[in-house]
């Protein structure tokens, strides 16, 4: 049974019954009304043996009949049943115990015989949902159950609620395949003189219908066969689990009927009283009668709190105005009662309407009963216009008040009664969110930027906000906005924030300004980023390819509306920025308003995006023309593409003016909190990234003294090798060895030692090492290399024609080989060829290609070298080792723009000149 089968079956305006029956359960043997069902002789096959639900409708009493019986077939189920619990509500009726048996090898053990007797618990299983249901629960361990056995209870609930009079109301849910039993049913029994109506809602089942000795009775044998799929976007009514429903109600009209005197509210409010001095404030403070009526729905959502009393017969009847306004606390009821009681004080035209809050849609479809609402709203009509206002819900203003909440039906409560009337939607008055955000990448776009956000919430989202202020401690504060933040922009550091709520339109303001990690990606070469807007991923593609599905509508999600405005700062750059994508466009799509308008301005994009979801369902032909309308439109996703002479991180770094904002960022967050071991890792990310390496190596150093591990000891290694602080940066490496022995460690340390004359310790090091395949070969690579500076170039080609062998055709082994007799020169007469198959393998990327220059370069194939390491940097600038190789082949061609390239390489990474000198190619 899925969850709105549970929702039906349990409803009872839980949002919203003769004094306490029975507050101890009661021990006595099946009413004669039951039908005992016998164990089964085969207790083989599914583990639940008996499945047996049966009730009995009298006149105002249901009488609810349950016998499991459930075959123990491991630890895990026996610590699952092993506690028996029942739940029932003492002041609407009786929990009887009948029977607790434990079959083992055929033989059975009464329990109850042998004194076994159940804990009574007085608890509020839903309290955190601030619900009070006036249940108790009897418990009991059962005692010496095993593995092996079969556990067998079957007791009896009993319910009248006295606000149904002689009603009576059942629901049953039809567990339908894969659920399994040996021997399953539900049945239902009625006087047969009793006015009682049923209904089955499941398809090709026949029920048992029999009348005997004055009883009708309809009996469902279970489970029912596997249910049909049905598209996850079809309304509710399509989706609901079979269930079987039966109850005395002749028509929604008796239910309007019926319950109609609970909400008079005739003396309600006395003269003088508190509350009657709260109307005559709010007439005072406003003249018109909806400014009125919003005042008081916002007394009531803001001042009365929600707490669900179900106790004393409450599943129905609400406590009165006066004694919610006096504790305070109230349920959909209560918060209901009040607001009715004040807006016919002010002479407002106002009525209670219960509604279904997640089965809208279905109500229609079901039998006339109270059971098929979960919830109490007022209706109030004011100049020709109906307005639907929930003491519940939160956000009462002028702006959001002609909203019409996504119940779809509504059933008023009227003397003389009153039928269904339909919660028609209208366009919304106002958005629930409207974000404003700037990006600041002036600075460069693969650099955290700065951004200022602003979001104004309405309506419900406003309340949490409001609750906030002034009650919550600085620290859960600077916690909320931080979450907040992150939620809707990622991962950041909030520099200043600020909460505010506007009380006379009754919305909530989050104001934050930041540091963000870029959000741009690169691409061959190219950055470009997304944005998250709410015109973003729209899509219409309801499936009704199958025949069953044809003609089920399409709900449509709402309501729900959002603004986004979008700012984004740009650096000067030469060539100007692109988007990519729909850039303005008002469009209406399957009842969804698309609207955006974006403009890019040199350096500066401004983007205005909404998107408005009405809520509703779509006919199926309707929802065929719009699915083809929305093909027509396509991809709503904008994207924003940098020019490839974009600047970049380590363009310039010399001079930090361009950075001088984010490093003031990262400054007021150390000097905010200095204890923050976070902030000096992002600074010393940045700072290494803007070739700051000794400010990085200083925020690493504090780091470290605040927490040393493995990691942040090879982050300053990598720093230090890059100064030419060799022994110090080996000293780091082999500190991260000794907190943390990785392969990593080993090949910082490998890396280092051969430059301190030390080749033979870093082979002997990485032989020590192993992995998986992939980390064995990079360790075979790497001693290879080290074999060669050894003097060994033989054994180093050798160890790659032995991987190679065994992997034949891999480009990653083709490119060692193209590269390591390359890079030594070994055997260049082989070069063009292997290094070409190489990069024809490997799909021409980027360090192959590389790779093949080196080759071309030993051959003295300039031109081919140049235009390979061209190749390689246009799809990967970064590659600074491609960047030092052009700058050497423009030298050797005469180039002059051969020197600036070596400089900008070894400005980016000084260790290349290290690094090349060992195949003996000089930068100078």
């Amino acid at each position: 049974m899925n969850r709105i089968a549970y929702l039906l079956v349990g409803s009872a305006l839980i949002c919203s019954a003769p004094a306490l029956a029975g507050e101890e359960p009661l021990y006595q043997p099946a009413p004669d009304w039951v039908e005992e069902a016998s164990l089964p002789a085969d207790t083989s096959g599914p583990p639940i043996l008996l499945f047996d639900d049966q009730r009995l409708i009298e006149e105002g009493q249901l009488s609810s009949y349950i016998d499991r019986a459930i075959r123990i077939d491991n630890p895990q189920m026996l610590s699952a049943v092993g506690t028996l619990q029942a739940a029932w509500l003492p002041d609407k009726g009786d929990l009887v115990i009948h029977r607790i048996e434990i079959i083992r090898d055929g033989e059975e053990k009464d329990l109850l015989a042998g004194g076994a007797k159940f804990e009574v618990l007085r608890r509020e299983r839903q309290l955190e949902q601030r619900m009070l249901d006036g249940s108790y629960t009897a418990t009991m361990s059962v005692p010496g159950l095993r593995v092996g056995d079969i556990l067998r209870l079957s007791y009896t609930i009993t319910t009248s609620d006295q606000a149904l009079d002689k009603e009576v109301q059942a629901l049953a849910a039809l567990p339908a395949k894969p659920f399994e039993a040996r021997s399953a049913r539900v049945r239902m029994s009625w006087p047969d003189d009793a006015p009682v109506k049923w209904q089955l809602s499941a398809k090709d089942i026949e029920p048992e219908l029999t009348e005997h000795d004055g009883v009708t009775s309809i009996e469902v044998a279970l489970p029912l066969p596997e249910q049909d799929e049905v598209p996850v976007d079809a309304p509710v009514r399509y989706r609901l689990p079979p269930m079987l429903q039966a109850g005395t109600f002749s028509s929604w009209k008796e239910v309007s009927e019926i319950m109609a005197p609970l909400y008079s509210t005739e003396g309600a409010i006395a003269p003088g009283g508190a509350i009657a001095r709260q109307v005559a404030s709010i007439e005072d403070e406003y003249d018109k009668p909806l400014e009125r009526a919003v005042a008081a729905l916002r007394t009531v959502q803001d001042e009365i709190a929600y707490l669900l009393n179900g106790m004393d017969g409450g599943n129905y009847i609400p406590q009165t105005p006066a004694e919610t306004w006096e504790k305070r606390y109230g349920d959909c009821k209560a918060k209901t009662m009040l607001l009715l009681a004040m807006l016919r004080e002010m002479g407002i035209d106002a009525e209670p309407v219960v509604v279904a809050s997640q089965t809208g849609d279905a109500v229609p479809e079901m039998l006339p009963m109270p059971a098929a609402f979960d919830h109490v709203i007022v209706h109030a009509v004011i100049d020709g216009t109906d307005y639907w206002l929930d003491g519940t819900n939160s956000g009462a203003s002028m702006a959001v008040v002609n909203e019409v909440p996504d119940f779809h039906f509504a059933l008023p409560l009227r003397d003389g009664g009153a039928d269904l009337v339909p919660m028609l939607q209208r366009p919304q008055q106002a958005y629930d969110r409207i974000n404003r955000v700037t990006f600041d990448n002036r600075a460069g776009v693969d650099l955290p930027l700065l951004y200022d956000a602003e979001w104004t919430l309405s309506g419900p989202s406003a309340g949490p906000i409001q609750g906030l202020i002034g009650q919550a401690s600085e620290d859960q504060l600077t916690e909320y906005i931080r979450g907040f933040a992150a939620n809707r922009l990622g991962e950041n550091s909030v520099l200043d924030s600020d909460l505010s709520f506007d009380k006379e339109n009754n919305t909530a303001t989050v104001h934050v300004t930041g540091l963000l990690d870029s959000p741009w990606t690169w691409e061959r070469g190219r950055a470009s980023r997304g944005f998250a807007l709410p015109t973003s991923g729209f899509n219409f593609s309801p499936d009704r390819s199958r025949a069953a599905w044809r003609d089920i509508p399409v709900a449509i999600p709402g309501p729900y509306s959002e603004l986004s405005e979008v700012t984004v700062l740009l650096p000067e750059d030469a060539e100007p920025y692109a988007l990519e994508g729909p850039e303005s466009f008002e469009q209406d799509i399957a009842t969804v308003h698309l609207e955006r308008k974006a403009q890019l301005d040199g350096n500066k994009l401004v983007i205005t995006d909404s998107a408005a979801y009405p809520g509703g369902e779509l006919d199926p032909e309707r929802a065929k023309q719009e699915r083809t309308r929305a093909v027509r439109f396509g991809s709503a996703d904008l994207q924003l593409r940098a020019p490839r002479d974009t600047p970049r991180r380590y363009d310039d770094a010399g001079d930090r003016a361009r950075f001088a904002p984010i490093e003031a960022a990262f400054a007021k967050l150390i000097e905010r909190d200095p204890d923050e071991i976070e902030n000096y890792r992002g600074r010393a990310r940045f700072r290494a990234a803007t070739l700051d390496r000794d400010g990085a190596i200083a925020d690493l150093d504090t780091v470290i003294d605040m927490e040393p591990g493995a990691s942040v000891y090879l982050q300053r290694a990598q720093l230090l090798t890059e100064t030419g602080k060799l022994e110090a940066a080996l000293a780091d490496a082999e500190a991260a060895w000794d907190l943390y022995p990785s392969l990593d460690a080993a090949f910082a340390q490998a890396n280092i030692l051969p430059y301190l004359g030390r080749v033979d310790e870093a082979i002997d090091l990485l032989e020590e090492q192993s992995g998986d395949a992939a980390e064995r070969r990079a360790i075979a690579m790497t001693i290879s290399d080290l074999e060669a500076l050894a003097g060994r170039k033989e054994e180093g080609l050798q160890r790659i024609e032995e991987i190679l062998a065994q992997r034949p055709g891999d480009p990653e082994m083709l490119n060692a080989k193209c590269w390591y007799q390359a890079t030594w020169n070994y055997e260049p007469e082989a070069l063009a060829e292997i290094c070409t198959e190489a990069v024809e393998k490997a799909d021409w990327s980027p360090p192959v290609l590389d790779s093949r220059a080196m080759g071309y370069f030993r051959l003295g194939r300039y031109q081919d070298a140049l235009k390979d390491l061209d190749a390689a940097l246009s799809a990967s600038p970064d590659q600074a080792p491609s960047l030092f190789m052009r700058g050497v082949v423009r030298r050797e061609l005469g180039d002059k723009a051969g020197e600036a390239d070596i400089r900008n390489a070894l400005q980016r990474q000084p260790s290349l000149e290290r690094f090349f000198a060992r195949f003996g190619i000089e930068a100078d």
